[in-house]
C-alpha cells in the first residue's frame, strides 16, 4: 500500500535503506577494481576470477524472489536487517579467507544478504513514496547507487593498493554495522512492512527455487568454461540441454502451484514483459564493460589499482546526475523516450570501446565513460519506474524482486559472455586464460588478444542493445502529470 501522508517520511525511509545501497553497491563496484589483484594473489585464470561475480550474482538471482515470501511472513524492517547482518558477517568472512574456495562460500553468504536487501529496498520505495512521486524516489535511490559506485573504485583502487584487497571487505562490514543501526531506528515496522500473509497459507515454493537456482548455475558455467575446455566437450554438449529441460520443468512447475516462487502469470501484461525484456537486454548489453575495463586498464595498459579506480569513476558520476534527472523526467513526460535515448548511448559507446588499443588516450576513455554512466542513469530508471508501474495485481515484494532477478540475471550474462570470448580468443591462439600474465609479455601477444576479444565482446553487445531499443518501443508509455492519479498503472 502506498504511503500518501504529507509528513515526508518517505525521505527518511530513503536515508535508512540509501545506508545499506551505499554499502552493497560500493563492495560490489569495489570489487570489480580488486579482481586483477585478487587473481594474482590467488593465481586464478580469468575464468576462475570471474566466478568471484558470478557465484555472487547467481546467489543473489536465488535469493530475491525468496527474500520476498521472508518479507511476506516477518516484515520488510526485519527482513531488512537480516540481509545487513548475513552481508556483514559475509565481508568479515571473505576478509579472512584462506583459500578461493572458501571465499566463495563467504561471498555467497554475503550475497544472500545483498538479495534480500535489494528486495526489501525496492519494496519499501514503492511503498512509502506516493504514486506521483516513485520516479522521483527511485531516481534519488538509483544515484546513491551512482554514488556508491564512484566510491567503490576509489575506495577499493586506495585500500587495495596500500592495505590489501582483505582491508576492503573489512570497511564493508563496518559500514554494515552502521546501516544496522540506522534501520533499526529510523524504519517504522507500521509505515514500510506489506500486508502480512495468513498463518498456514500455503508454503514458500522451494522446489521451484531450486530448480531455478539449478537451471542458472549450469548455464552460466557452460558459457563460461565452453571457450576454456572446448564447445565439443561432452559436459558443454550436455549441459546446455539440461538447462533447457530444467527452464521447462520450472515454468511448469510455476504454472501448477498455488503459491509460486515466480508468478510467471504477470507476463501475460504485455507492457510488464516488454518492459523487463528491455530490461533484461538492457543490463546485458551495458554489463560488459564494467568486467573487462579494470583488466584492461591494470593489464594492458598498466596503471596501478587506486589509478584504475580514479579513471572508472567518471561513469558513477554520470549515472549518479542522470539517474536523478532521469527519474524526474518519468514522473513529468513518461517513461518510453528515456529509455531509448539511454540504449541508443549505450550503443554508441559500445562501439567506442570497441576500438581501445594500447595507445587510446585516457582523457578520452574517461569521458566516454562519463558517457556510458549517463546512458545507464538516462535508461535504468524510466525502466524501473515502468516496470513497477505496470506490475498490475503483482504484490510490491514480488514486483521488486523481478525487477532485481531481471537485472542480475543480465549482469551475470553479460560477464558470463564477455569472460568467455575474451578467453576463447586467448586459447584459440595458443596462450593462457591468465590476463596478469598480459604485462609480463614482452611479444605484446597476449596484449592482442584480450583486445582482439574485448572488440567482439563490445561488438556483440553494442547489438544487444539495438534489439533492446525495439523491445522498449513495445511499451506502452504516457505522461503521468497529465492524467489523474486514481491508482491506474502506466508507465
Amino acid at each position: 500500500m502506498t504511503n500518501t501522508r504529507g509528513d515526508n517520511y518517505q525521505w527518511v525511509a530513503l536515508f535508512a535503506i540509501s545506508l545499506s545501497v551505499f554499502t552493497t553497491v560500493m563492495d560490489f563496484s569495489g570489487i570489480t577494481v580488486a579482481l586483477p589483484t585478487i587473481a594474482d594473489d590467488l593465481d586464478l585464470s580469468l575464468p576462475a576470477a570471474s566466478w568471484i561475480i558470478l557465484a555472487s550474482t547467481l546467489t543473489i538471482i536465488a535469493v530475491l524472489v525468496p527474500a520476498a515470501s521472508l518479507s511476506d511472513r516477518f516484515g520488510r524492517k526485519l527482513s531488512y536487517i537480516l540481509g545487513l547482518v548475513l552481508f556483514g558477517g559475509g565481508a568479515i568472512g571473505v576478509a579472512v579467507s584462506p583459500s578461493f574456495e572458501l571465499l566463495i562460500a563467504a561471498r555467497i553468504v554475503q550475497s544472500a544478504g545483498i538479495g534480500i536487501i535489494q528486495t526489501n529496498s525496492y519494496a519499501i520505495i514503492a511503498t512509502v513514496f506516493p504514486d506521483d512521486q516513485r520516479g522521483k524516489g527511485i531516481g534519488a535511490y538509483t544515484s546513491v547507487v551512482g554514488l556508491a559506485a564512484i566510491t567503490g573504485p576509489i575506495v577499493g583502487g586506495v585500500v587495495v593498493e596500500a592495505l590489501g584487497w582483505r582491508f576492503f571487505f573489512i570497511i564493508a562490514a563496518g559500514l554494515a554495522a552502521i546501516a544496522v543501526v540506522a534501520g533499526f531506528r529510523l524504519l517504522h515496522a507500521s509505515r514500510v512492512n506489506a500486508s502480512r500473509k495468513t498463518p498456514g497459507g500455503p508454503s514458500f515454493d522451494w522446489f521451484g527455487a531450486v530448480l531455478s537456482g539449478t537451471m542458472l548455475a549450469v548455464l552460466i558455467a557452460a558459457i563460461n568454461t565452453g571457450s576454456r575446455i572446448g564447445w565439443d566437450s561432452p559436459w558443454i554438449i550436455g549441459a546446455f540441454p539440461f538447462a533447457v529441460l530444467l527452464a521447462a520443468l520450472f515454468v511448469w512447475r510455476e504454472l501448477d502451484t498455488d503459491r509460486p516462487m515466480l508468478d510467471l502469470r504477470v507476463f501475460a501484461n504485455a507492457p510488464y514483459s516488454w518492459s523487463m525484456t528491455t530490461r533484461f537486454l538492457g543490463f546485458l548489453s551495458g554489463s560488459g564493460w564494467r568486467f573487462l575495463m579494470p583488466f584492461y586498464l591494470q593489464e594492458v595498459r598498466g596503471f596501478q589499482p587506486s589509478q584504475v579506480g580514479l579513471l572508472v569513476f567518471s561513469s558513477a558520476v554520470g549515472m549518479a546526475i542522470f539517474s536523478y534527472v532521469s527519474g524526474r523526467l518519468a514522473d513529468r513526460f513518461g517513461t518510453r523516450r528515456w529509455v531509448i535515448f539511454g540504449l541508443a548511448i549505450i550503443v554508441g559507446v559500445s562501439l567506442f570501446y570497441s576500438t581501445l588499443d594500447e595507445t587510446t588516450p585516457i582523457a578520452i576513455i574517461v569521458a566516454v565513460l562519463f558517457i556510458t554512466g549517463m546512458g545507464l542513469g538516462m535508461w535504468e530508471v524510466p525502466n524501473t519506474t515502468s516496470a513497477l508501474d505496470v506490475g498490475g495485481n503483482a504484490s510490491t515484494d514480488t514486483t521488486g524482486a523481478l525487477v532485481n532477478v531481471t537485472r542480475n540475471a543480465g549482469n551475470i550474462t553479460s560477464i558470463a559472455i564477455s569472460s568467455s570470448i575474451v578467453t576463447g580468443v586467448l586459447v584459440a591462439r595458443g596462450l593462457e586464460p591468465d590476463l596478469s600474465l598480459v604485462g609480463n609479455d614482452s611479444t605484446g601477444a597476449m596484449a592482442d588478444a584480450f583486445l582482439d576479444g574485448a572488440r567482439a565482446v563490445y561488438i556483440a553487445l553494442a547489438i544487444v542493445a539495438v534489439v533492446g531499443i525495439l523491445a522498449a518501443w513495445r511499451v506502452v508509455t504516457r505522461n503521468k502529470q497529465a492524467e489523474p492519479p486514481p491508482g491506474r498503472s502506466g508507465s
